[in-house]
């Protein structure tokens, strides 16, 4: 089809019209009271994605005379947001809130909550700290939109291990480590919630970039000795057994089993990504794509291990 001059000139002239402005995406929450005065807002069982606008952390709302104690405040400044408006609306604003860990799913809505204490571990502090710059920089590249305004903030106080008392709930909090090395999990003493972090998963594989798999082992061995009543983890539904604990300690011994195994066979991280998540375990939220980052993120350690001793060292 011939295009006249005319027809030239007004498809330049649109052209340089202002383009209108996209509706920025939204994040549709759907608490659920899980125990008396405890809510759950289940994230996502994916990866980040722009399908999921980074909302895959589960986030904890316990509350009291005081306003809600959010445990985690997501993963965006609007991610974060949309919380504070449920906390605001149904609980009766914020006394406080808790960050268990430094990765950014976790944290990156803390705006949100600027006006309130921010607590965390002083090692989750210090990593928030660290590596603010590079995960802002990951997730604008991930979320684009999603991300509009969002500044990290890291936690604003730091808080040890013991009982403390929010707005009047009494908390046991545990400083423990091994998904990264400072690790917030805490009981909530009045309905008996365990609110474990990314010390556990569900369903869901596990994240590894910062783990050590020997302190994760050690601190699956206290939470699974304690008499809760049921169990918020970092990513799957809210229970009320063992389930979390049992399935995340097997998806370590299984990773690790199959990493040692292909670093003892002299294979070279490409094959041991070849052979795909271990089969037991490959149908959960996550997989392969956890599998393979946490390949690529563990892999030079189980190298290591397998090298031969010469003259009582590595």
């Amino acid at each position: 089809m011939r295009v006249t001059r005319r027809q030239a000139l007004l498809g330049a002239a649109a052209a340089l019209l202002p383009v209108p402005a996209r509706a920025a995406p939204e994040y549709r929450l759907e608490p659920r009271q899980v125990a008396d005065g405890v809510w759950l807002i289940e994230g996502a069982q994916d990866s980040i994605a722009p399908a999921n606008g980074g909302a895959i952390c589960n986030v904890a709302m316990l509350k009291t005379p005081e306003g809600a104690v959010v445990v985690d405040t997501g993963g965006t400044l609007r991610h974060g947001a949309a919380l504070r408006a449920f906390a605001d609306g149904r609980l009766g604003g914020v006394a406080a809130s808790l960050n268990t860990h430094h990765h950014p799913d976790h944290w990156f809505g803390n705006g949100a909550f600027a006006d309130r204490p921010i607590q965390a571990l002083p090692g989750t502090i210090a990593a928030q700290k660290a590596g603010a710059q590079g995960l802002s920089d990951g997730l604008y590249r991930i979320l684009g939109s999603w991300m509009q305004g969002t500044a990290p903030l890291p936690a604003t106080a730091a808080v040890e291990g013991g009982d403390m008392t929010i707005g009047g709930r009494g908390l046991t909090v545990m400083a423990l480590s091994g998904h990264t090395g400072a690790d917030l999990a805490l009981i909530d003493q009045r309905t008996g919630t365990l609110i474990a972090g990314d010390l556990l998963f569900l369903d869901r594989a596990p994240s590894f970039p910062d783990a050590d798999l020997a302190a994760w082992r050690a601190a699956l061995a206290i939470l699974g000795g304690l008499p809760v009543s049921g169990t918020i983890p970092g990513h799957g539904p809210f229970h009320r057994d063992s389930r979390a604990v049992v399935q995340t300690l097997a998806y370590l011994d299984a990773f690790a089993a199959r990493m040692d195994a292909a670093a003892s066979l002299g294979l070279t991280p490409a094959e041991a990504l070849a052979a795909g998540p271990m089969p037991a375990f490959a149908h959960l939220g996550a997989n392969p794509a956890e599998y393979r980052r946490a390949t690529v993120q563990q892999w030079r350690a189980h190298e290591i291990s397998a090298l031969p001793v010469i003259g009582g060292s590595v």
